[in-house]
């Protein structure tokens, strides 16, 4: 037997814990994992509730969460308008290819838009699946069994802090599970209305709960019985072995010549950031593959001294659309390099002593150095202004070859020993043998290592004795190994494949510490997070990162331009003719080369944006003012929907229609109660004869069989009368 909550306590109390309850799984997602912008899916899921609460008609609540989804996903991974049907023809493209790499079983190679697609769809299915467990069995343990599961794993396993948000599920499921059981009770023993019964169980569960959760923060709280496990479980980075082949420590170290051996991990911390946006901290790069590892093509290549105000790292390309952006770094006293860390795009850095920056041209490691005496000295806490880079997906694909390509890059990056075994070239070929362009051939071969025959390991790993090639070991022998072995392997099969590529060294993004206003977050990198992974030329644009070992995700931002052309059309000197027209000055500023259609958004809705908020706070005033004002409103739709039809069903569904507006007006009709003692009693709220006189003429229809239409027809504007009674 079950029993309608909505007569018993008002629903939206039980959808808003449950609101609560689900919100919990989102909030440790940013901190652990590479999910950015949860708060979309925190209103996906509001909205959700929101709909059941209010008991919408189901195609308006699909309606709204349809678009709702489609916007975002433009959003976060499209250039463009919205409106323009382009991105979405490219987006019903990527759910088709996406569903090929599902059905065979290729995880890994799943696409950001189609994953972030299909985490929407299980939290839509999570609501549904929330809704019955409240509605019709009214019980929520094992759900919040397993939420705190959930949760207390991740803060034991993860550097997510969950000491808080223990106590919000506790609390929380503690309300939902006393109000539910009530509701239990209340069936068992037949027990109806009696609003002072619910009163007298919710407040000593209130004081019940409240004084556990009190106890419990207040509590002494017991130090910890077995070591943080972390540190072994969230190994990023690389470490060589000794000769004598001892582990060593993971962190960043300048000799690379001998690449492979395990480690251990080491959560020392490196240094902290503050910054807007994650992405890769770098260090230094290497161009020359040895076999074992990697050095560098000219070791005697001198020095060039830079004003740290006028940094020129050459990134990017001119036209490349790329953020400004500002971020300080304080280094850890007991760091000892003298080097800069510092993300890609650099342009300026401002240092606690006047100095100037040494910069290698071929590693483009950069030291601070006095001066006056050229010495170096530890970097400290330092500012750095830099251009985050987002790159084009169609952009990419038109680079064919190498045409346009410095020769210096083209020779120094595309080097290979000679000794190279030849099935790695025959591997690279075979990679990219069905593909036209640079980027597609290097998603080809990223997303084979990122396939189930390769393991990240840390402490089996494999180090090249004799004449082994360490690519070739862990390509066609081993494949096991971290993040060395699948970057260092992704830039040979690239330079195989005769595309330019180097090998990056540096910092992952870290782990989340706190927010400090604004955009503005607060990071830790420890040794643990050394990493190295890859950077590609392409001509014209620059260079370009990715993210071939397995577990990690590509922190930079790559979109369609749904405005450019398809790189399979050609253009004809008629369609170039309007660019040679003279623009003006003020035409020429900075928001020129902005990709997106300034037509249709003349205005930055990226999330994050002050505009965005705007957007989303005015909408959600105007559906909460549509929402409150609906007695107004909707009668006049209703009336428009019914009033000019004269079929056989519109008798009843009008009058169905009447019996729910009178409803949401505040007339409820009781359990029991017939048509006509209930007609009788809206006519004495509105001093009228109208609403039975309806009834009369409904029932007649309905039950003596006499024709409905005729009826309706005569009857009509008794009903439209009472609906504008509603509204007034």
């Amino acid at each position: 037997m079950s029993v309608n909550l909505e007569k018993q306590t008002p629903i939206y109390i039980y959808y808003g814990f449950a609101f609560l309850l689900l919100w919990e799984w989102l909030r440790p997602l940013q901190d652990f994992t590479e999910t950015g912008n949860t708060f979309v899916f925190v209103i996906f899921i509001g909205l959700s509730f929101l709909f059941i609460s209010i008991k919408s008609r189901w195609y308006v609540a699909v309606s709204v969460k349809i678009f709702y989804l489609l916007f975002v996903l433009h959003l976060l991974f499209f250039e463009g308008s919205f409106f323009n049907p382009a991105w979405l023809a490219i987006f019903i493209g990527d759910i088709i290819d996406n569903a090929a790499l599902m059905l065979d079983a290729s995880w890994m190679d799943i696409t950001s838009p189609f994953r972030t697609l299909l985490f929407f769809i299980l939290l839509w299915l999570l609501v549904y699946l929330i809704n019955y467990w409240i509605i019709f069995q009214k019980r929520i343990m094992f759900f919040f069994i397993i939420t705190l599961v959930y949760i207390t794993v991740l803060d034991t396993f993860t550097e997510y802090d969950a000491s808080f948000a223990i106590v919000r599920i506790v609390v929380i499921g503690f309300v939902l599970i006393g109000l539910l059981y009530l509701e239990r009770l209340k069936v068992l023993e037949r027990i109806k209305g009696q609003s002072y019964m619910t009163l007298k169980w919710v407040l000593p569960l209130t004081a019940l709960i409240a004084s556990a959760a009190l106890i419990g923060i207040l509590a002494p709280k017991a130090e910890p019985q077995w070591p943080d496990p972390v540190p072994y479980l969230t190994a990023y980075g690389s470490s060589d072995e000794g000769p004598n082949g001892s582990v060593n420590k993971i962190g960043y170290g300048p000799n690379d010549e001998q690449l492979g051996g395990a480690f251990v991990s080491d959560n020392t911390p490196v240094f902290t950031a503050v910054t807007e946006d994650r992405h890769y901290w770098r260090v230094e790069s290497k161009d020359l593959y040895t076999g074992k590892g990697w050095d560098v093509s000219d070791p005697e290549a001198e020095s060039v001294l830079m004003e740290p105000d006028n940094i020129t790292l050459p990134y990017t390309e001119e036209g490349v659309d790329t953020i400004p952006l500002t971020a300080s770094v304080d280094i850890e006293s007991s760091y000892r390099y003298d080097h800069i860390i510092y993300p890609a795009g650099i342009k300026s850095v401002r240092l606690p002593r006047e100095s100037v920056i040494d910069v290698n041209p071929l590693t483009e490691l950069a030291e601070p150095r006095l001066a006056e005496n050229r010495g170096t000295f530890p970097p400290e806490s330092y500012n750095v202004s830099y251009e985050f880079p987002s790159y084009k997906i169609d952009e990419l694909r038109k680079i064919t070859s190498n045409e346009g390509t410095p020769e210096d890059i083209a020779s120094r990056y595309t080097q290979l020993p000679e000794e190279l075994p030849q099935r790695v070239r025959d591997l690279a070929a075979e990679l990219t043998s069905e593909n036209g362009n640079h980027y597609d051939k290097a998603k080809s071969i990223e997303s084979y290592l990122g396939g189930p025959q390769f393991t990240y390991e840390t402490t089996d790993v494999s180090v090249p004795r004799g004449e082994e090639d360490y690519v070739d070991q862990f390509l066609f022998e081993t494949f096991k190994g971290y993040c060395d072995n699948f970057s260092t392997s992704m830039i040979v099969l690239l330079r195989a494949a005769d595309i330019p590529a180097r090998w990056v060294k540096g910092y992952s993004d870290g782990a989340f510490v706190q927010n400090l206003g604004g955009n503005e977050k607060e990071y830790q990198i420890t040794n643990n997070n050394a990493h190295s992974w890859v950077e590609v030329y392409f001509s014209g644009i620059g260079w370009v990162p990715f993210e071939p070992t397995k577990s990690f995700t590509n922190p930079y931002d790559f979109t369609f331009n749904t405005n450019s052309q398809s790189s399979t059309e050609t253009e004809t000197p008629e369609q170039s003719q309007p660019e040679q027209t003279p623009r003006s000055e003020e035409n020429d500023g900075a928001s020129q080369p902005s990709s997106k259609n300034s037509s249709s958004w003349p205005f930055n809705i990226q999330i994050g944006s002050t505009t965005f908020y705007i957007i989303l706070s005015a909408a959600a005033l105007i559906l909460f003012v549509l929402y409150k004002t609906r007695l107004r409103w909707m009668p006049y739709i209703i009336l428009h929907k019914y009033k000019h039809r004269k079929d056989d069903k519109v008798y009843d569904q009008a009058y169905v229609a009447l019996l729910k507006q009178l409803e949401r007006y505040g007339l409820k009709r009781l359990e029991g109660q017939t048509l006509r003692d209930y007609a009788r009693y809206v006519d004495s709220f509105f001093d009228v004869r109208d609403m039975s006189r309806l009834t009369a003429s409904y029932e007649k229809s309905l039950y003596r069989g006499d024709n409905s239409k005729e009826e309706w027809i005569k009857s009509m504007k008794l009903w439209e009368n009472l609906i504008k009674r509603i509204a007034s």
